[in-house]
């Protein structure tokens, strides 16, 4: 699929999704769905194309799919294991990453809902063997601070450290009291940015603003990147 240039996130497609939160059923979807395909989709893989071309100099390497499933997330929800049975998600969100599989590799995430907008990156959660990777990196005393660094970075922008799982105690063989034990509880990494939406939502101020919290996370993905690849 060919993306235009970015100009915003459609108002169409942000009061879609409000409705979709009051009416979150097939039928519903299938008869409003116009909004998702000819507004949102087109306008999340533009701004993921736009993204990319932008973010070149640091981030060479991203994967781009102009897709559903591939770069943008699917609507539907997994609700296989939840007590929520509705069937779609009410935000639409899209990544861009590095590497092999899209869920065990670093990337750029951006988030668009009706009450926020979230721009992050990271590795939500490491496999096993990145784990192992991970906790001998932070504990080591050069590649440790390294990481600290980048994290700095990051919350100067305002990208706050974020974990879908952390230990309650520093894991062994490490040292209780180490210094960086905080980092070795965590079980994945990322961060994020959370604006409530608003008029710049829909013009290409959303792109300056992904980009420059992309840049922002760049550091980290650049450690993330070298020090968790097998």
């Amino acid at each position: 699929m060919v993306q235009a240039g970015f100009s915003g996130f459609p108002r169409g497609g942000l009061a879609f999704l409000r409705e979709l939160a009051a009416h979150n059923d097939r039928a519903w979807f299938e008869e409003h769905r116009a909004a998702w395909d000819d507004q949102i989709v087109p306008a999340m893989l533009a701004l993921c194309a736009g993204l990319q071309e932008r973010l070149a100099d640091v981030m060479p390497r991203l994967t781009f799919l102009p897709r559903i499933g591939g770069s943008l997330f699917r609507l539907n929800r997994d609700t296989r294991f939840s007590k929520d049975k509705s069937p779609y998600k009410t935000h639409t969100a899209a990544m861009l990453w590095e590497g092999g599989e899209k869920h065990s590799a670093p990337g750029v995430y951006v988030h668009v809902g009706t009450e926020e907008v979230i721009f992050g990156g990271g590795i939500w959660i490491f496999d096993e063997a990145q784990l192992d990777r991970y906790r001998k990196r932070v504990a080591d005393d050069r590649k440790g601070p390294a990481l600290e660094a980048a994290l700095k970075q990051a919350k100067k922008a305002g990208l706050v450290p974020d974990a879908a799982e952390k230990l309650v105690r520093v894991p062994r063989p490490f040292d209780p009291e180490h210094p960086r034990g905080d980092l070795l509880k965590l079980k994945g990494l990322v961060v994020g940015k959370t604006s409530k939406p608003g008029p710049w939502l829909h013009s290409a101020e959303l792109l300056d603003r992904a980009e420059a919290a992309a840049r922002a996370y760049a550091p980290l993905h650049a450690w993330l990147r070298e020090e968790l690849k097998s």
